[in-house]
């Protein structure tokens, strides 16, 4: 009975989370500025919240840095970043990736032919460092900035979406549907872009519960 019970409640925590007296999952957020929470405090920062929420059950770590893109061609391409190999050497078990919003941008976007073949480059050289991670793959939420060629929410929802779901389906990985839950909120949007504390609150809300297999993405 005792055996069952502990079975049950690994599964209802998506069986990633440790059973007691195991050592912490090692959870990495690797994105962009929604991710590293510009605007907001830091305890209010999504990743933030899921590190409160989980609390011994896991370490957190976040590798968001602002205004990059996953593109390689791109202009500011993460995996050029020191937090991109930082979140490498974190060796996690579960990896959230947070990117697409700066690549809608025209700029960037021009290079869209790369963006699933460098999303699961991404994937597989973490993959390199454990096998067995599990990874999701974070919608962007609707953002839009004002000026042209900036980022679109139309580009986000017609082409980089579509696109992270046909990525997830190729390499068995998870979806995280954050622009469904960020949709018609634009009042959370502080400049059209980035989320206040509310819509944070909101985004790592729905994360937890994906994470913990209380919803379906």
């Amino acid at each position: 009975m005792k055996k069952f019970i502990v079975l049950l409640w690994i599964g209802m925590l998506a069986a990633f989370l440790p059973v007691e007296g195991a050592a912490a999952v090692k959870l990495a957020c690797l994105g962009d500025s929604i991710t590293a929470g510009m605007g907001v405090r830091k305890e209010d920062c999504w990743v933030s919240r899921i590190a409160r929420a989980l609390d011994k059950k896991a370490e957190v770590g976040n590798f968001g840095v602002s205004a990059r893109c996953l593109l390689f061609k791109g202009d500011r391409p993460i995996t050029r970043e020191k937090a991109y190999r930082d979140a490498l050497a974190f060796k996690p078990d579960v990896l959230l990736i947070g990117m697409g919003t700066n690549d809608s941008k025209k700029q960037n976007w021009i290079h869209k032919d790369d963006f699933a073949g460098n999303y699961k480059e991404i994937i597989a050289e973490f993959r390199k460092q454990n096998p067995k991670l599990k990874v999701y793959c974070l919608l962007p939420i609707p953002s839009q900035e004002a000026r042209e060629g900036g980022i679109s929410r139309e580009c986000i929802a017609g082409e980089v979406i579509p696109l992270i779901r046909q990525v997830a389906r190729s390499t068995k990985s998870k979806v995280i549907d954050l622009n469904k839950v960020m949709k018609d909120k634009d009042n959370l949007l502080v400049d059209g872009v980035h989320p206040n504390a509310e819509g944070h609150a909101l985004m790592a809300e729905h994360i937890l519960l994906v994470l913990k297999g209380k919803a379906a993405e």
